[in-house]
């Protein structure tokens, strides 16, 4: 037999070595997820610090232990309460993904928010509290399993927004002491309420084309008028040097923010952005604080507002619509 004859062993192409090797790295992810977000991990790494901290007698890790079990009870319970209650069907049983209300215990239905999203900032908030050197660690392990729950197609990108909000605020409210909740859960809400409201502007622009004709036209007007207006009182008593004028700096960032708002031509975006602004306002009055009262005088950063606000109202415009229904 020649060697013309000995039959050849087919190779795989590059593009399909690509394509093992990409599987077999989501399988591998997909393993260390389930195990950094799974209840029982997590419930296990807050008994091992509540067991060091009571063995060895050093509070910091007695305290971590058990107010992120705590955290992660409360945070998974209303998570599974609201899971029911909305009864929204998970990516995989559904061909919009638009959000569905409806009490439900079936099985499938019930995707927002994520579990696995709000245990596990639930308890990184708790054990940043207590190691704030490992704060980006924590939190970058839990952002990593709620984007894994997006990309497994276990959750739409609003189920996982809306348990990282939850957990969040859990571990806040828990790492602070008890008897202070009401305010600490006050403080929670209007300090994370920007983010997730931002995130969630973000998400629906990007789902949702600009409606045709007129009302977006003089939605954008009106909110590109009220950004630059903002920017332009900003900018003006900077340059008079009375950058400590609490009503001017008050007015400004009520412009900007609802004037943004306006700019991705959704009622809903614009609506929370009203409400958040007149919830902060009322918590200001009542902390008797003056918003931008002692805001120093700093050009660069103003000049530098300024442009970044102009690539958003750009990165805005451009993001409309470029993602299917989330």
């Amino acid at each position: 037999m020649t060697d013309q004859d000995v039959p050849l062993t087919p190779r795989a192409s590059p593009v399909e070595s690509l394509w093992v090797v990409r599987r077999l790295t989501a399988l591998a992810l997909s393993c260390v997820v389930l195990v950094l977000g799974s209840g029982a991990v997590l419930a296990g790494i807050s008994g091992a610090l509540l067991a060091i901290g009571l063995v060895s007698k050093q509070p910091v890790f007695r305290r971590a232990g058990l107010e992120s079990l705590i955290a992660h009870a409360a945070a998974a319970l209303t998570a599974q309460a609201l899971k029911h209650l909305i009864g929204r069907p998970r990516p995989r049983m559904t061909h919009g993904g638009g959000f569905q209300f409806g009490p439900s215990w079936d099985t499938g239905l019930d995707s927002f928010p994520s579990g696995h999203a709000a245990a596990s900032f639930a308890v990184a908030a708790v054990l940043a509290r207590h190691f704030p050197r490992a704060g980006w660690l924590l939190y970058a392990a839990a952002s990593f399993v709620a984007l894994s729950r997006v990309a497994r197609g276990s959750h739409f990108p609003t189920d996982v927004l809306a348990g990282v909000g939850l957990g969040l605020v859990a571990g806040y409210v828990i790492a602070n002491p008890i008897r202070a909740w009401r305010s600490s859960l006050a403080d929670a809400l209007t300090g994370l309420a920007p983010y997730l409201i931002g995130a969630f502007a973000l998400l629906w622009t990007a789902v949702h084309t600009a409606p045709d004709g007129w009302p977006n036209a003089i939605m954008f007007s009106v909110g590109a008028s009220g950004v630059a207006i903002g920017v332009g009182i900003r900018l003006y008593w900077t340059s008079k040097g009375r950058g400590d004028r609490a009503t001017q700096f008050l007015v400004s960032r009520v412009l900007i923010a609802i004037g943004l708002a306006l700019t991705t031509a959704s009622w809903l975006v614009t609506t929370l952005t009203v409400l958040l602004v007149i919830a902060r306002w009322l918590q200001d009055r009542a902390s008797g604080q003056s918003p931008g009262e002692q805001q120093p005088v700093q050009r660069l950063a103003e000049v530098t507002l300024a442009v970044g606000l102009l690539l958003a109202l750009v990165a805005i415009q451009g993001v409309k619509g470029v993602l299917p229904l989330l």
